[in-house]
């Protein structure tokens, strides 16, 4: 059993960054955003913040001081990650902008075809010690993880939840949902030098997915005796995590 990653997130935060730069003609023009892609909503834009959503499953969104582009995981009709480039020529583009930190955010699940109660019981029959406080009330208790590790290249919080989810053949799937934010900041003088460093921080999202998967695989997965997931099954797709992609 290993975690499906189902989202990366790429944020940008820097100082006094106006929402309302993140507009359609803007990506446009400055060949952030092919002049071809559709959107698969009508764009959101005010000064509190903005929402263009495209229907190959990348996402832009921003809010005062900060931006964020959200990619779902690859597929057949739009096989590689795109976000990192387009990040990156986002802070080209504002080369005068007062950068602070980068984040990348990846999320992933592990789901349970065969045990409609497998995340629930992975959460506490696997992760937490046995107890009675477990056994409460009238309905099972439900959890929220969030745990905090320091890494030599910046923070990585993590938070884990259960989730249900539809399945391909559309029967509910039970899920463990593991969400990543590894905080980068960003240093160097304004300017040119400033922006090479957010370059080479949202040059780190590969590795940060790796280490992300690294930590869920062997540390949470290959210390549990959890139950693999059907051979060949079709993993479930989790919705977009609107209330995680801004988070740095």
């Amino acid at each position: 059993m290993s975690i499906s990653i189902q989202e990366i997130s790429i944020i940008i935060a820097a100082k006094d960054l106006s929402p309302s730069i993140l507009n359609p003609d803007f990506l446009k023009y400055s060949d952030i955003v092919p002049s071809d892609w559709q959107y698969d909503q009508q764009p959101v834009i005010s000064n509190s913040g903005a929402r263009i959503s495209y229907d190959n499953g990348v996402r832009i969104t921003s809010q005062p001081n900060r931006v964020a582009f959200a990619q779902v995981a690859p597929s057949k009709d739009q096989p590689q990650f795109l976000i990192n480039s387009m990040a990156a020529r986002f802070a080209e583009k504002l080369p005068n902008a007062d950068y602070v930190a980068v984040g990348v955010n990846p999320r992933g699940l592990v789901p349970f075809f065969d045990n409609h109660r497998g995340a629930h019981e992975f959460l506490f029959h696997q992760l937490f010690a046995q107890g009675a406080w477990q056994d409460f009330g009238q309905a099972p208790a439900q959890a929220a993880i969030q745990l905090s590790y320091v890494l030599e290249q910046g923070q990585l919080n993590l938070s884990i939840n259960e989730a249900k989810l539809k399945g391909q053949d559309g029967q509910s799937v039970s899920a463990v949902v593991f969400s990543g934010n590894f905080n980068y900041p960003v240093r160097g003088d304004m300017g040119i030098k400033r922006v090479q460093n957010v370059i080479e921080r949202i040059q780190l999202w590969q590795s940060t997915v790796a280490t992300f998967q690294q930590l869920v695989n062997e540390r949470f997965l290959g210390a549990s005796h959890a139950p693999s997931s059907q051979p060949g099954a079709d993993i479930p797709i989790a919705p977009p995590a609107v209330e995680n992609e801004m988070v740095l």
